[in-house]
């Protein structure tokens, strides 16, 4: 898996490539705590570029998702795939994540408040 970081304002915005699985997860928690320790807890989780996620991807978005709101931010997905969109249905994980066709949505609609 690769992380590109970049930021839209107000929020600091992860593009994932490659599978969000047991073997990609923890970097993607290491990644998220590097961002944690510098104060930042309001995310954007890109997933144009993730074609796949399993219990341990979605373990790791959810702790940061929780992370995220004890800390007075939020944490939102945008570009799931229809695999990706399924497997949050199917675990009722939807209506935990907030879920976004583009970053500018997600932007305008959680963080511009």
């Amino acid at each position: 898996m690769q992380i590109n970081q970049t930021t839209s304002e107000p929020a600091t915005v992860l593009s994932l490539t490659g599978d969000l699985d047991s073997f990609s997860s923890n970097y993607l928690k290491e990644h998220i705590s590097r961002l944690f320790d510098e104060g930042t807890y309001k995310i954007i989780i890109d997933l144009h570029e993730v074609g796949f996620v399993d219990s341990a991807g979605l373990g790791q978005l959810v702790g940061a998702l929780k992370m995220c709101f004890h800390h007075g931010g939020n944490l939102v997905l945008v570009g799931a795939n229809e695999a990706v969109t399924d497997l949050l249905h199917l675990t009722k994980l939807d209506t935990v994540f907030k879920v976004f066709d583009t970053v500018e949505d997600a932007v305008e609609a959680v963080f511009s408040q």
